[in-house]
């Protein structure tokens, strides 16, 4: 199964539902739905703060994300791995 991190707020966030949902896949039906299963395309989207995006997936709980440049740089470490080394 795709474990996907979406934003859930931000200007990313109706952008990303919009071209997921486009694809083909199955999003959330309310802002308040923090996770939504999609059995058709065996994948899982969780709606977190675009913050936290890049930093669940470079711990490998989450294998993919959507997120900006500007949370992804905020995130990295100083020694030049995690995040932005993703």
């Amino acid at each position: 199964m795709l474990r996907v991190a979406v934003p859930n707020k931000g200007v990313l966030s109706e952008p990303a539902a919009e071209m997921l949902s486009e694809s083909g896949y199955r999003q959330r039906r309310s802002t308040k739905d923090l996770v939504v299963f999609d059995p058709d395309n065996d994948t899982e989207f969780f709606y977190l703060r675009p913050r936290d995006i890049a930093v669940y997936v470079a711990a490998g709980t989450l294998d993919v994300g959507i997120t900006g440049r500007d949370m992804l740089l905020e995130t990295a470490p100083l020694d030049g791995e995690g995040p932005a080394a993703v």
